[in-house]
């Protein structure tokens, strides 16, 4: 009788990155409902975000600052892959023109 040994394979898949134009504008739309956080790994933090609408917003605006600045990291401690330098710049303008008229026309 012969002895065939099959020797399995082991494979390891790593997930994909988190794209930074997802989690920028997952964040910039629906930041106060902690989307971004679901969407990058962070189940708790986004429910927690969920349930207190953003921290009344200010988690809203410090995941912004740092997504926009390459900063933010997915739950693997992974960063964001495809970094666009010139959509956070223009996010950021957005922001900034958004906030002037509504000061203004208030």
């Amino acid at each position: 009788m012969e002895n065939n040994t099959v020797e399995k394979e082991q494979v390891i898949y790593a997930a994909p990155q988190k794209s930074f134009t997802v989690t920028l504008l997952l964040n910039f739309f629906l930041g106060f409902l902690g989307i971004h956080r679901f969407y990058t790994g962070y189940i708790g933090i986004g429910i927690a975000q969920l349930l207190t609408f953003g921290g009344c917003g200010i988690w809203t605006l410090i995941d912004y600052i740092m997504i926009i600045a390459n900063k933010y990291n997915d739950k693997d401690d992974r960063p964001l892959a495809d970094y666009n330098k010139q959509l956070a710049i223009g996010s950021l303008i957005v922001i900034l023109i958004l906030s002037l008229a509504c000061i203004i026309f208030n």
